[in-house]
């Protein structure tokens, strides 16, 4: 007996919930400080979650339309660390949009440094890579202040 809850279809809006409510709830690290000791790192340091699943929630050529704006891989990077500055998973709402061509969902909150509530639509195109699902493709239609830093 399988659990599909656990792994929703790559074809389902629920597949793009999964990946982006992880995705944005993951900590985002950056070092832009030069290590110490001649420019070599001691220690494991931190691990950078957000980078990570990135990775291996996307292809490695994945592109995006962000705001009406064609975006490459490193652009839709960006604009998802922006959203996630903006993002409040403790009140975060998915909606499912079944009637969609492409798997899409509906990300619906109140900001943390607003009132008033943010809405994103989230379409993925999918494909199958390296053994498993990636997002080949994201389409964030919002407010285009929500994927700016």
């Amino acid at each position: 007996m399988s659990d599909t809850s656990a792994h929703p279809a790559p074809s389902t809006p629920e597949f793009v919930q999964d990946k982006l409510s992880t995705l944005l709830s993951s900590p985002h690290i950056h070092l832009n400080h030069p290590p110490k000791f001649g420019g070599i790192r001691m220690g494991p340091g931190p691990v950078d979650l957000f980078s990570t699943r990135f990775a291996n929630f996307f292809t490695p050529d994945a592109t995006g339309v962000v705001a009406g704006k064609e975006v490459d891989h490193e652009g839709l990077k960006k604009a998802l660390l922006a959203l996630q500055k903006k993002w409040d998973p403790q009140n975060a709402n998915f909606v499912a949009q079944g009637s969609a061509p492409k798997p899409t969902t509906k990300l619906l909150w109140t900001r943390k440094d607003a009132e008033h509530q943010s809405e994103v639509t989230a379409a993925a195109e999918v494909k199958e890579e390296g053994g498993a699902h990636r997002i080949s493709h994201l389409t964030l239609d919002g407010d285009e202040s929500l994927f700016s830093a």
